[in-house]
């Protein structure tokens, strides 16, 4: 595919996942602002049958009480022949009712008028007449009722549960707590932790709102665990959330995959140029030379035919390894190596192997270093395995020096282990070359080192060895200053 059409793919994706999340986001606020509103109604509902409740109680026990009398006069013996007469402070926006009843002039109530002023006293009297019980009697008993306290109207014991049943009439099983405040902007009753938390949200409501006269006796309610309720009631937040994070996650990793697999593929692609490169040069030397034995105008010497035969069979040996050395890796790729474990000593296959690479930084006028420190170099391993490594380590070493190399080797023991370090002074490795160069096929850039041949196998090859055995290799490395490759093999047990 294309990197251009990757890219647009990429950001098509981002965008729609930053869509999907402000919906979730607007949908989860809307909801939430739903369910605060369908809340508020349900404890509003509940909080007007309790009034309902209070109101029609003090009516029962105003029938009940029938000939209880007042400070104010026998209410009980009040009836049609009984006068009834109000006055009205205008300027002060206040009312006294009275009643005439056998040349006796009783005030019955007096206060504030609500609004509407004067006229609802008497249309409600009316009311009262009109219907088939006791009129006047009832009707001076609720006026009387106004000027009580509070706590005579109200049982302040009883109150509590009276909330909590209509709550639960609504669907409300919360904790709450409550608070009743009166005329003087005193609380009269109130719930034990009630001011503990000042800043809650509280719903009021008016207690006695059909009294005549006008009151601010007023039913505060709060609820300490509303938040965790409201929370609690949004069961499809989290597998929402949870969903849309794996969703980003798997996008995130798609995206990756693309674009690691574009990287591999130019990386095959230079393989298989490389490829092509490295059987071309053996293949044409070996024609070549096949083609001067068969040129009847060539002097065919006993000396000619066995340097021609040697120029073939070096050929074809150089041919004979990469092949090889391709179907190894492949191989390897596809199935666990079958290692053969036994008891060796890193320092015997160091020292088996430098002799011939001494020669090779001796002929490059460079110097080769070791400094074999480890007091333990026993491992359980693959004898042929961790020979392979070291010599590919050593060859990359060598190949890729500019100058005259300097390496050196050494040993160490660390964490039950024994670390290999192999130093050169070569061209370096980048920092972004770093996390790929254990990839199968990847090859450093070279700059100005033209000589450097192979397929970029030898570092996976390497990496898949060390891990094979349990243990770790890195790189550290500075461009144009050298690298640094530690391997570190667990000790035998």
């Amino acid at each position: 595919m294309n990197q251009k059409y990757i890219w647009l793919v990429t950001v098509v994706l981002c965008i729609s996942l930053f869509g999907l999340i402000l919906v979730q986001i607007k949908y989860f606020q809307s909801a939430s602002k739903i369910k605060e509103e369908q809340f508020s109604l349900m404890v509003s509902k509940a909080l007007d049958q309790v009034v309902s409740k209070l109101e029609h109680d003090e009516k029962v026990q105003t029938i009940l009480k029938g000939n209880g009398s007042t400070n104010r006069g026998d209410i009980s013996t009040f009836n049609e022949s009984s006068t009834i007469s109000f006055n009205m402070d205008a300027k002060h926006h206040r009312a006294t009712v009275s009643i005439s009843h056998e040349n006796k002039n009783i005030n019955i109530a007096e206060g504030p008028l609500k609004a509407g002023g004067l006229g609802l006293i008497p249309e409600q009297f009316n009311k009262s007449l009109s219907s088939s019980n006791p009129g006047i009697s009832q009707f001076a008993a609720k006026l009387h009722n106004e000027g009580l306290k509070l706590s005579d109207r109200i049982d302040l014991n009883a109150l509590p549960k009276i909330i909590e049943q209509k709550l639960k009439d609504n669907g409300i099983k919360l904790n709450f707590e409550y608070a009743i405040k009166v005329t003087n902007g005193k609380f009269e009753a109130a719930s034990k932790n009630y001011f503990r938390n000042p800043s809650a949200h509280r719903i009021t409501k008016p207690l006695f709102p059909n009294d005549y006269f006008a009151n601010s006796n007023v039913l505060h309610v709060y609820f300490p665990g509303q938040q965790r309720y409201m929370v609690q009631s949004y069961s499809m937040l989290l597998p929402s959330f949870f969903l849309t994070l794996v969703l980003i996650l798997c996008s995130a990793f798609t995206i990756f995959i693309i674009f690691r697999q574009k990287k591999l593929s130019k990386i095959k692609n230079d393989f298989i140029n490389n490829m092509t490169h490295e059987f071309k040069t053996p293949i044409s030397t070996i024609s070549l030379a096949s083609q001067m034995l068969k040129d009847n105008s060539v002097t065919t010497t006993p000396a000619f035919i066995d340097h021609i035969s040697k120029i073939i069979n070096d050929e074809s040996k150089r041919l004979t390894y990469q092949v090889e050395k391709v179907l190894q890796m492949a191989i390897f790729n596809e199935a666990r190596m079958k290692l053969k474990l036994k008891p060796i000593n890193v320092h015997k296959i160091i020292q088996n192997l430098l002799p011939n690479f001494t020669i090779r930084v001796e002929d490059k006028s460079g110097n080769m270093y070791q400094n074999l420190d480890a007091s333990n170099d026993l491992i359980m391993a693959d004898e042929v395995h961790v020979s392979n490594v070291i010599s590919n380590l050593l060859d990359n070493a060598i190949k890729y020096c500019k100058d005259t190399p300097e390496i050196s080797i050494s040993t160490r023991n660390k964490d039950k282990g024994v670390v290999i370090s192999i130093t050169d002074n070569g061209i370096g490795i980048s920092k972004e070359d770093q996390k790929m160069v254990f990839e199968r096929f990847f090859r450093v850039h070279t700059g100005n080192v033209h000589n450097v041949k192979g397929f970029g196998l030898g570092l996976s090859y390497v990496k898949k060895v060390v891990d094979a055995h349990h243990g770790e290799v890195n790189v550290d490395s500075v461009l144009e200053k050298g690298s640094k490759f530690e391997v570190y093999l667990p000790l035998k047990k």
